[in-house]
């Protein structure tokens, strides 16, 4: 099933992340987003609720098929590193991005980032 989409309430940025995570206020309509499911996502992680009221999100390509991956989630803040492409397209993150018109597969395949080592 697809999630409706939301209306964006609000745009700020998270300051619990370093740097801060651009993130937003979602209204779902309670008809079709407010019921309680798992929500899956990576790394075996689950959360049973209704969708996120806060919501943030950024992917940076590490690699050919490595990610890091930052969420907020109402209050709940989540960090990974070298998730790969099939485990964020298989999570429910895929699932609220699509219903706010975000282009996964864009993200997916930005260019890798050059890290900087610290001296």
């Amino acid at each position: 099933m697809d999630l409706p989409k939301p209306n964006v309430t609000r745009c700020f940025f998270d300051n619990s992340f370093d740097p801060p995570l651009p993130a937003m206020e979602l209204k779902w309509d309670a008809d079709d987003a407010g019921f309680e499911r798992a929500w899956r996502l990576p790394d075996s992680v689950s959360l049973k609720g209704a969708a996120p009221q806060r919501f943030g999100v950024t992917i940076h390509r590490l690699g050919e098929n490595t990610y890091q991956v930052r969420v907020l989630w109402n209050r709940l803040c989540l960090n990974w590193d070298g998730l790969t492409r099939l485990q964020v397209m298989t999570s429910c993150l895929a699932e609220i991005l699509r219903s706010l018109g975000t282009d996964v597969w864009d993200l997916l395949n930005q260019p890798v980032e050059a890290r900087s080592m610290a001296a």
